[in-house]
């Protein structure tokens, strides 16, 4: 009993140490790992309003093709700033500002319309041409900005 008091001696507290320096680690770690799970979660806010304004930019894009005289056959009689689009969501409305510009043609297969979509709310906007092929309106080409 006393050799193995003497033998220990010289280690009394090396464990304790080596606890609380993992301890110590391991703490680091989780408080790094919790910054940058809050970090990602508070970003997820942005997407997800990032993701409303191009969500209701495309509903105006829509809404403005909508907007065109196409049952008589006349695009020509299309306004060139439609009522505003109301865009609703949990978190609030969302208005979305519209304006047509008539090609030449205006009226029939080839007629093409160049969109403008903004909205007060963003700094985002979508330009788009939309052509006429037959009876049908088909988007040439979108810009997402």
């Amino acid at each position: 009993m006393l050799l193995n008091s003497r033998r220990r001696r010289g280690q009394r507290g090396q464990a304790l140490l080596l606890v609380l320096v993992f301890m110590a680690a391991f703490l680091i770690l989780t408080w790094a790992g919790l910054t940058l799970a809050a970090a990602s979660f508070l970003d997820l806010s942005s997407v997800q309003a990032d993701t409303r304004t191009t969500v209701a930019l495309d509903a105006g894009l829509a809404y403005g093709m909508e907007a065109l005289d196409l049952k008589t056959g006349n695009g020509c009689n299309t306004p060139k700033t439609p009522a505003p689009l109301l865009v609703n969501y949990p978190s609030g409305a969302i208005t979305v500002n519209i304006t047509i510009t008539k090609g030449t043609p205006c009226k029939g297969n080839g007629a093409n319309f160049s969109y403008h979509v903004s909205s007060p709310s963003t700094s985002h906007t979508l330009d788009a041409l939309v052509t006429q092929t037959g009876g049908v309106m088909v988007i040439t080409w979108e810009h997402f900005q």
